[in-house]
C-alpha cells in the first residue's frame, strides 16, 4: 500500500490510516450522534451502526440513502435518492418510525436528494437535490440546494435548479457560512446568510483535475477537508484536499487505491480522528490527521 515519496507533490503526504471495515456494497457518509456513536449508510436501503470494527443494522429504508445527519435529540434525517425525499427517524415507544418529510418544492418532484446537514443554533436543516450520479451534470444543472426549518416544516431554496450535481455540504464551525460540493464544476461554493434568509454565493475554491469534490468535512480549527473523487479507471489513489478558511489550499492527504471517496466526518470526541467512505472497495477508513501540519 506504499507509495513511493518521490511521485508526492510538496504540498501532499500519505495520509496515516486505519481500514475499519469492508462491505458488499457502496456505503456512504460516516457520521457520528450526539452520544459519538458511527453511523454509515449504505446503496441497498440499511443504516449501520458502527460498532468494534463491524456493521450492526439498525433499520432500512428500503430505498437508496446517501446521507444522514442527528439533531441533538437524537432524531435521524435521511437523504434517500430512491424515495426521492428526506426522510425522518425516530422512536415511538420502542418502535422506529420512518416518514418523508420533504418530497417535492412547490408541487415539483425533488431530484433525489444527496447529502444534508444541520444546524446546532437554529435547527434549520439543510440538504442538496441532485439526483441519481450523473443525473444534473456539465449538460443538464439542474441541481438545487433547499433549507428547513424543522420547526416550522418550512421549505426554502438556498440556490434552484441551476447546480452541475451539488452533493457534499457541511457548515462553518460558527455557522455563518455553507460549504457546498458542487461535483461535476470540480469546484467548492460558498453560502453566506446576510441578512438572515438571504443567501450570497461565490466560488470559494476552483479545483483542477480528477472528477470533482464529493464531501466536505469542516475541522474545528476552520479548516475544510475536501475528498476528490475520481474514477478507479483513471486514478489509482484518493485524495482529500485541505483547504485553509481564506480558500488557500493547505495540504493533501493521499490514500492509496481509494479514488472513489463518497463521504467524510469528523469524530466529535477525538478530533484528529476523520472517518471516510469509499467505494472502490467498499470500506469505511479511519484517517489519523496531523494537526501540528494545520497550525
Amino acid at each position: 500500500q506504499s507509495i513511493k515519496e518521490e511521485y508526492l507533490m510538496a504540498n501532499q503526504q500519505v495520509a496515516n490510516f486505519e481500514k475499519i471495515c469492508n462491505v458488499s456494497t457502496p456505503i456512504y457518509c460516516p457520521i457520528e450522534d450526539a452520544n459519538g456513536n458511527l453511523f454509515v449508510v449504505s446503496s441497498n436501503g440499511d443504516v449501520y451502526q458502527v460498532h468494534e470494527n463491524q456493521l450492526d443494522q439498525m433499520f432500512s429504508t428500503a430505498g437508496q440513502p446517501t446521507g444522514i445527519v442527528y439533531d441533538a435529540q437524537g432524531s435521524a434525517f435521511i437523504a434517500d435518492a430512491a424515495h426521492q425525499a428526506i426522510i425522518s427517524q425516530s422512536e415511538i415507544e420502542d418502535r422506529i418510525a420512518i416518514t418523508p418529510l420533504v418530497k417535492d418544492y412547490e408541487g415539483d418532484a425533488l431530484l433525489g436528494p444527496n447529502s444534508l446537514i444541520v444546524s446546532q443554533e437554529t435547527g434549520t436543516l439543510f440538504f442538496t437535490d441532485s439526483g441519481p450520479f450523473g443525473e444534473t451534470n456539465l449538460q443538464n444543472p439542474k441541481g438545487s440546494i433547499y433549507a428547513i426549518d424543522l420547526e416550522l416544516n418550512d421549505l426554502r431554496p438556498v440556490m434552484h435548479g441551476n447546480l452541475a450535481y451539488p452533493c457534499g455540504l457541511c457548515l462553518s464551525g460558527d455557522e455563518t457560512r455553507l460549504y457546498v460540493a458542487e461535483t461535476c464544476k470540480n469546484r467548492i461554493l460558498r453560502f453566506v446568510q446576510n441578512p438572515a434568509g438571504v443567501y450570497h454565493a461565490s466560488v470559494f475554491y476552483q479545483f483542477s483535475g480528477r472528477y470533482g469534490p464529493t464531501a466536505v468535512a469542516m475541522h474545528n480549527k476552520g479548516y475544510l477537508f475536501v475528498a476528490r473523487y475520481d474514477f478507479a479507471s483513471c486514478s489509482n489513489d484518493g485524495i482529500i484536499s485541505v483547504i485553509s478558511e481564506a480558500g488557500e489550499l493547505v495540504t493533501e492527504y493521499i490514500i492509496p487505491h481509494a479514488p472513489e471517496i463518497t463521504g467524510l466526518g469528523f469524530s466529535k470526541a477525538n478530533e484528529n480522528i476523520l472517518y471516510m467512505t469509499e467505494i472502490t472497495n467498499n470500506s469505511l477508513i479511519k484517517i489519523l490527521v496531523n494537526l501540528k501540519q494545520l497550525s
